[in-house]
């Protein structure tokens, strides 16, 4: 049995959404980030750093949610949620899914964290927020926002092919965008997180 380690809403739900899209079985397992769950020796087993998400199968362990998701799509190609190896499209996939990782989320990470996080959460307890540090997250992820809307206000999806694991790294940082304020400001954008929205695989993994 797949065990996913998650903490709903944070990038976990990025693969639940990918294991309902699949159809798998899985167990969920909360690591409770609130009461310090992700410190003990069990889970740091699991994960070094503490955080999640991070999967378990019979076979091996994995974290970082988009590399999960790779994997797990790589494991059931009869899905077809992932084009051809070595295709064109295949190119823009793992373009993409990587954005989603490392241009999109560091940017609303550093939002939230400078304009919502909790100050019994910040490092050390009792950090002001960093307004200075929030409007440029917020510029940096709108230039992002912006090469993303170029792309969709031509298709419904990512790729030409339709819906893939593309969509599920990206959809979720949509999520994330829409909880703090910041998708209304890109129509496209919004449009194309609603349309996710109406996957039932999504419905499964999001809490309402």
């Amino acid at each position: 049995m797949i065990e996913l380690y998650e903490f709903p809403p944070v990038r976990s739900q990025r693969v639940k959404w990918a294991l309902e899209e699949l159809g798998i079985d899985y167990k969920s397992l909360i690591v409770d980030l609130t009461k310090g769950e992700q410190n003990t020796d069990a889970y740091r087993s699991i994960h070094p750093l503490g955080v999640v998400p991070a999967l378990k199968t019979d076979h091996y362990k994995i974290f970082e949610s988009v590399a999960i998701i790779l994997q797990l799509i790589d494991e059931h190609p009869k899905q077809s949620l992932a084009p051809a190896v070595g295709s064109a499209d295949r190119a823009s996939y793992y373009q993409w899914c990587i954005f989603a990782c490392a241009e999109l989320d560091p940017q609303l990470i550093s939002f939230y964290d400078n304009t919502m996080k909790p100050e019994e959460f910040r490092r050390p307890a009792g950090t002001p927020h960093d307004e200075r540090q929030a409007e440029l997250a917020r510029d940096t992820f709108g230039q992002r926002a912006d090469a993303l809307s170029s792309v969709l206000k031509e298709r419904d999806h990512l790729l030409p092919s339709g819906f893939s694991g593309a969509d599920i790294a990206i959809g979720h940082s949509c999520f994330m965008a829409d909880h703090m304020g910041l998708l209304g400001d890109f129509p496209i954008l919004e449009v194309y997180y609603q349309r996710l929205q109406e996957r039932p695989g999504y419905q499964r993994a999001y809490p309402n």
